[in-house]
């Protein structure tokens, strides 16, 4: 039977390569990693629980992959650098082959963002992981919730639902679906936080759905939006608009900065709340997911 220690020796050396760029002066094998970086360090942590962030049949290493994707898009929402992350594990399972493909889902994502895994814990019990990652501006712009002002464009990059319509494909076995790495290996959106860093004037990632998480900003900035329901961009229907899980980034915008690379989705306006129009008759309500309504 496998060990705690084995079990560790496993994570020990994922990322190490790229310590020295992400200022990691002390990694795996002390009682603390020790970072050293001339810069802000933004940090983040998600959870991961079996059967409610991912199926419990799902391949360990997209399960890896996973955990480590959706706290990663909190540093694409800040506008950030992933510089590295730590992992604490809560498992069962004594099969050593599984521990090792989580442990590449871990190393892939590692190699993807150029990030060290400086840390952890590897506990027994119900599967859950939580995952802390932490980063750095790339200029002095941090991105926040508040700051959208009467006038901007309210925006997204790609179709939501994906994530959604991956986990129902997943769900019955349909494994040939082109929507299945969308829920099990989200892309954060780290390239598009950079690009939009020095002018958004607010941003947040889609990760409880689009018109929920969008109510974050209009709350944290204290303004309202007028929303076109018929220019969201949706993969089954207009309840998308309240998936969770798409990890793409919300961001307002200066109208003078749209690009065509944006999907415009409404203007930002004076009166709280959110106006919802439609030429095409879509009725929508803001659902959102909630770890304890939805429980």
């Amino acid at each position: 039977m496998i060990s705690e220690f084995e079990l560790i020796g496993l994570f020990n050396h994922i990322g190490s390569k790229y310590n020295e760029q992400n200022g990691i002066v002390l990694s795996p094998g002390d009682d603390c990693a020790v970072i050293d970086l001339p810069l802000p360090i933004v940090t983040s942590i998600d959870s991961s629980v079996c059967d409610i962030h991912f199926p419990h049949n799902a391949p360990a290493k997209d399960i890896g992959y996973r955990s480590v994707a959706v706290a990663l898009s909190d540093i694409a929402a800040m506008g950030c650098q992933p510089r590295g992350f730590s992992v604490s594990i809560t498992c069962s399972n004594k099969d050593v082959i599984w521990y090792q493909e989580l442990a590449e889902g871990f190393n892939d994502i590692s190699n993807e963002f150029q990030i060290s895994l400086i840390g952890g814990d590897i506990t027994s019990g119900p599967l859950n992981i939580n995952v802390v990652v932490y980063g750095t501006p790339y200029n002095s712009n941090f991105l926040k919730r508040s700051g959208a002002r009467k006038g901007d464009f309210i925006c997204i990059s790609k179709p939501i639902g994906r994530a959604k319509k991956g986990l129902e494909d997943f769900t019955k076995n349909n494994l040939e679906s082109i929507f299945l790495n969308d829920y099990l290996r989200p892309k954060p959106q780290i390239e598009l936080g950079k690009k939009i860093s020095d002018f958004a004037t607010s941003c947040i990632d889609i990760s409880d759905g689009l018109l929920a998480d969008l109510n974050h900003i209009l709350r944290s900035s204290k303004v309202g939006a007028n929303i076109f329901l018929d220019d969201i961009p949706i993969t089954s229907n207009i309840n998308d608009v309240n998936a969770g899980d798409d990890y793409d980034l919300c961001f307002t915008i200066p109208s003078t900065m749209m690009e065509d690379s944006f999907y415009k989705i409404g203007e930002v306006t004076e009166d709280l709340g959110i106006k919802f129009s439609s030429n095409k008759g879509y009725d929508v309500s803001i659902k959102g997911f909630d770890h304890f309504k939805n429980a």
